[in-house]
């Protein structure tokens, strides 16, 4: 016989499961007197985790959206000289680094789904971070020409550089992503770190990763077609 009840922790409501007194034999006793009640999830409820993400979400986009807006801007002024980025040498790197975070992404779905063999859940968790740790590196192999092409600061003002707007502007926008790519690793090695070997991740922590995987793939098609534009 399982009862819920909810209580209040450190300002947050938490679910609370029953549990009865087994019988002498094993099974539970038809009067369930002398029970306990204990948390039924390590930390707030589901539905304020899912809440938080989606807060945390909106307002990524909030950041990303300004990005988006500083590059139109900046795009819209230099359009008669505008370079796109399927002309550059960068297109196989963004071809590449696309190809790794679908990866990530799909692996962070598949241990979603995996949540309840917890091993399996574990080793596609890590999966995610191996290949977005890859994309990383391939986007940092990309800066490399544009970053020889800025000027030495002296005084307020950069002299002898060679990078153009375009040029500035794809180091913002992969730069920027980039960013919460690694804060995504980080995630991901956190919840590898506190799930023990013989449980794995838990449901809530991976359905919170794949939450954020799925947005920075979003993210990542809305850079592509800023960039193509």
């Amino acid at each position: 016989m399982t009862q819920r009840s909810t209580g209040h922790h450190r300002g947050l409501i938490r679910a609370y499961r029953y549990q009865a007194p087994a019988s002498t034999d094993g099974a539970l006793p038809e009067d369930p007197s002398g029970g306990r009640f204990t948390p039924a999830v390590d930390g707030p409820a589901p539905d304020v985790i899912a809440f938080g993400m989606k807060l945390f979400l909106a307002s990524l986009t909030m950041v990303f959206g300004g990005t988006f807006v500083a590059y139109a801007v900046f795009r819209w002024r230099e359009r008669d000289g505008w370079e796109s980025i399927l002309d550059t040498p960068e297109i196989m790197g963004l071809v590449a680094a696309s190809i790794l975070l679908v990866i990530a992404d799909i692996a962070a779905m598949r241990a979603l789904k995996k949540a309840e063999t917890r091993a399996a859940a574990r080793k596609l968790t890590l999966v995610t971070v191996i290949f977005a740790t890859i994309y990383l590196v391939v986007q940092s192999i990309s800066w490399v020409p544009l970053l020889n092409q800025v000027g030495e600061r002296i005084g307020g003002s950069i002299v002898g550089g060679t990078l153009d707007h375009a040029g500035g502007l794809f180091l913002m926008l992969t730069f920027a992503h980039a960013v919460h790519v690694f804060g995504g690793i980080v995630a991901n090695v956190i919840v590898l770190l506190r799930s023990k070997d013989d449980r794995g991740p838990a449901r809530d922590s991976l359905r919170m990763l794949y939450s954020y995987w799925r947005f920075l793939t979003v993210m990542w098609v809305a850079v592509l077609i800023a960039l193509a534009i």
